[in-house]
């Protein structure tokens, strides 16, 4: 009953990955440590008390020491996880210091990303200006609170004149206003405050420039200043595509345009510029040969042991790179396999895949224990696990036909190369590709709600041609004098211009990306087991059976839905500070607002209210409602309709007409006019305010569409930016209005709005503000808080709470309250306003 070292590894990695899925972390108090330690050591001692006594004593010590053995590793790695999460968890900078000024020496420690300039509501700084918005990660050297020396910032310069002073290496001193790290939290998607404790950000921030100018210290050394100076040699090139070019040599993604973002995610070829296997087994290899030519020129000298000296190049060389790129996940877990492999090979010994890969894993969760909320770990070593599952065993080979038989033509040679040699191997290509998009079929859908239905085909021919051609010319320009790595990224340009105007062309007429509602726990289960019968290699008893299964898997994705309890949900998404809700009848999707959106940047329609929608099963809008154009409410719109259809389009005046103008398919636009009525499914709708009038063109806060929602006899009451003013005369026109379910605050909870008018005009139950995390308007305002809970109203807030849903069953008038941040996340906090449940 030992225990294999691949076994051991095993465990220890699931040791240390599980605490990361743990609701609360303990604190590491001494008396936790001893009784930790204590356990470990009974447990080893009596590991190595039971093994003396052999496996001719009775089975119940066999049992003891089996338990031994395999308990040891998993505590061993929990009790690492545990120290590590909880390290991370408690260096993040301490709510009271939240929105503080400090004045730091700091190191910048990553590339520098820039992009045009916009002022805070999204206006920019005029067609010649030479300012750029500019973020980077840095290392506090020096600061006025002791607490932050040795802690990584995230750090915005907003408006920036100074680009070619900002490099990586730089020493600075500045004036930082920080905040604690923190993120918006919605379904279904991205969770930007784990990653920030992934990166192990002590807080982001930005710079005072007007308190004190930024005075740079000293240029960049090292590391820092050498991938700097890659990246600079890359621009001055003038590529076309260099862009590109900075994403596949150094992991630098910030020059993606939108463009290129979306057709390699239609075209399911987004993975080629991950640092992966592929880049860092190209380097090592390369030194490998050099290493090799390298010890058979000096072995005339010496006695030189080749392999270690080929081998030791390699292996550096990959180190180097991966250090180069930015040590990305997929780059660890190529480089420790690597390591494995050529380790392997120097020692002329053979290692079973099952433990290098098991290795690998351990290695990545011991440097990287919170890896496992990072989709691309689960990516990486899920592809490499699917191709050893479906190769487990197995070789492909093809006879030396141009020797086999001196006799034949060198065209009959040829067809028999064609036919015993490429054939084989071509199937393998595609059987390969098959393969790890089965596997990574359900971590797609898991992580960005959807798929692509052409990637099988596409990687086909993209993958070799990244292989074979674009890659090895940009690797080698990387290495050699300026005129010839000149020649090897012109060479490396043009394909790159040929291969995504082949990326375009198929994304234009076949298939590409299919947005998917989020599969259910049951669907993810029987989707696991269908994809690993599938992936067994072919003559294993009942692997057809696979096949069996998957109908029911992507059921979910077929047009027809199962038919569910009428209910009515209301979502206010956590967006920040602005606002967005999604409100959703009968299979049918009302959408109130976009939160905000920077034209060529950030949309809060495309990174937080599509996904939430996607992943809920929503396929189009039947209306979108903008209540006004601020930025905050409206500056989303054109990205949600990028990714789903809007039917409508309401808004106040003309902006509907506007903003319908700028999405990508054809959408009729109407006005919010106070006393016209709409309805979607079983949701009627009635618009409170403005009146009609020449003079609402929807821009002002007091133009807001002010709703009605009713469904059954509960009420919402949706109010948008409207003042005190526009309050009053709400309680004036409409003097026998019936008490509401729910309010949408207006204005975030302003002070200049939520009149105690308003208040006892609706006599709201329930109330919920969409502010951002203790926002420099500081709403709501305390006033607006007490005013509302001295009627004994429900408060919820999106900046403790995250997006919050209400859901009411038919004939219930008490809503199912549900809060995104209660949702058994260590790292996430719920705040006093949080009426969940």
């Amino acid at each position: 009953m030992g225990l294999s070292v691949t076994g051991g590894l095993w465990l220890f990695g699931i040791g240390i990955a599980q605490v990361a899925l743990w609701p609360r972390l303990p604190g590491l108090s001494t008396a936790l440590c001893a009784v930790y330690f204590s356990l470990v050591l009974v447990l080893l001692l009596a590991a190595v008390l039971v093994a003396r006594r052999g496996y001719g004593r009775p089975s119940k010590w066999l049992m003891v020491r089996g338990a031994c053995y395999w308990l040891l590793p998993f505590l061993i790695g929990a009790g690492w996880g545990l120290y590590w999460d909880r390290a991370a968890l408690d260096a993040r900078l301490p709510p009271a210091l939240h929105g503080t000024d400090f004045e730091v020496t700091l190191q910048i420690t990553s590339l520098p990303e820039s992009r045009p300039a916009v002022f805070r509501y999204g206006r920019g700084h005029g067609s010649g200006s030479t300012a750029l918005d500019v973020q980077f990660l840095a290392e506090v050297e020096s600061a006025e609170h002791a607490a932050l020396v040795g802690q990584k910032v995230l750090v915005s310069w907003y408006g920036s004149d100074r680009i070619a002073e900002i490099r990586a290496g730089s020493r600075w001193t500045m004036r930082l206003r920080l905040k604690r790290p923190r993120g918006s939290v919605n379904p279904h998607t991205f969770d930007y405050e784990a990653w920030l404790l992934q990166e192990g950000v002590f807080a982001t921030g930005y710079i005072r420039e007007k308190a004190l100018r930024p005075v740079l210290l000293e240029d960049g050394a090292g590391l820092y200043r050498l991938r700097e100076s890659i990246r600079d040699r890359v621009t001055a090139a003038n590529l076309g595509f260099g862009r590109l070019l900075r994403a596949l040599l150094l992991g630098d993604k910030s020059g993606l345009t939108d463009t290129d973002r979306k057709v390699l995610q239609s075209t399911g070829t987004a993975h080629l510029l991950a640092i992966s296997g592929l880049h860092v087994g190209m380097v090592a290899g390369f030194f490998l040969l050099i290493g090799g030519y390298l010890g058979r020129l000096l072995s005339p000298f010496g006695s030189w042991n080749s392999r270690l000296l080929a081998g030791s190049g390699g292996l550096a060389a990959a180190a180097g790179y991966t250090l180069i790129c930015g040590a990305p996940l997929s780059a660890q877990r190529a480089l420790i396999m690597t390591a494995v492999a050529i380790s392997v090979w120097i020692w002329g010994r053979r290692v079973a895949s099952g433990l290098a890969f098991a290795l690998a894993v351990a290695m990545v969760l011991l440097l990287q224990p919170l890896a496992v909320l990072n989709p691309g770990f689960w990516l990486s070593f899920l592809a490499v696990a699917a191709l050893l599952l479906c190769y487990s065993g197995r070789t492909v080979s093809g006879p030396d036909v141009f020797h086999a038989s001196e006799s034949r033509s060198t065209l009959a040679k040829l067809l028999s190369y064609v036919g015993q040699y490429i054939k084989p191997h071509t199937i393998v290509a595609v059987r390969s590709q098959w393969v790890v998009i089965l596997a990574l079929l359900l971590p797609s859908l898991l992580f960005f709600s959807g798929a692509s239905a052409s990637a099988l085909l596409v990687n086909l021919v993209a993958i070799p041609w990244m292989g074979l051609l674009i890659l090895p010319s940009i690797m080698l320009g990387a290495v050699m004098p300026m005129g010839i790595s000149g020649f090897c990224w012109q060479f490396a340009d043009w394909q790159l211009a040929l291969l995504m105007r082949f990326l375009h062309g198929v994304d234009g007429r076949f298939p590409s990306w299919q947005w998917l509602t989020a599969p259910g726990w049951w669907v993810v289960g029987l989707a696991l087991v269908s994809v690993l019968i599938l992936m067994l290699p072919r003559g294993f008893p009942g692997r057809l059976l696979g096949w069996c299964m998957l109908p029911v898997v992507l059921a979910p994705a077929l047009p027809w839905r199962s038919q569910e309890p009428t209910a009515l949900s209301v979502t206010v998404l956590d967006v920040g500070q602005g606002l967005a809700v999604a409100v959703a009848s009968d299979d049918q999707y009302l959408v109130l607002d976009t939160g905000a959106g920077i034209s060529g940047g950030w949309s809060a329609g495309s990174s937080v209210v599509a996904p939430y929608l996607v992943g809920e099963g929503a396929t189009e809008i039947a209306a979108l409602v903008v209540s006004h154009g601020d930025r905050d409410h409206a500056g989303g719109a054109a990205g949600l309709a990028e990714v789903l259809p809007v039917s409508e389009v309401i808004a106040p005046g003309d902006l509907g007409a506007r903003l319908a103008g700028t999405f990508p398919r054809p959408t009729t636009s109407t006005g919010c006019t106070a006393g016209e009525r709409l309805s979607v499914a079983d949701l009627n709708i009635q618009w409170l305010w403005p009146p009609a009038s020449p003079r609402v063109d929807g821009e002002e806060n007091d133009h807001s569409c002010v709703a009605l929602l009713d469904w059954r006899g509960v009420r919402i009451l949706f109010t948008g930016d409207i003042s005190r003013k526009v309050e009053r005369r709400l309680a004036a026109l409409y003097p026998d209005f019936a008490p509401v379910d729910l309010l949408i605050v207006p204005h975030h909870g302003s002070r200049t709005s939520s009149s105690a008018t308003l208040l006892d005009w609706s006599q709201p139950a329930r109330a919920v503000f969409s502010a951002g995390y203790r926002h420099h308007f500081s709403h709501p305002h305390p006033a607006v808080v007490q005013r509302l809970s001295s009627r004994g109203v429900k408060l919820s807030n999106t900046a403790d709470a995250g997006a919050v849903r209400f859901l009411w069953l038919a004939g219930s008038v008490v809503p199912e309250v549900y809060c995104a941040r209660d949702s058994g996340r260590f790292w996430r906090t719920l705040g006093p306003l949080s009426e969940c449940g």
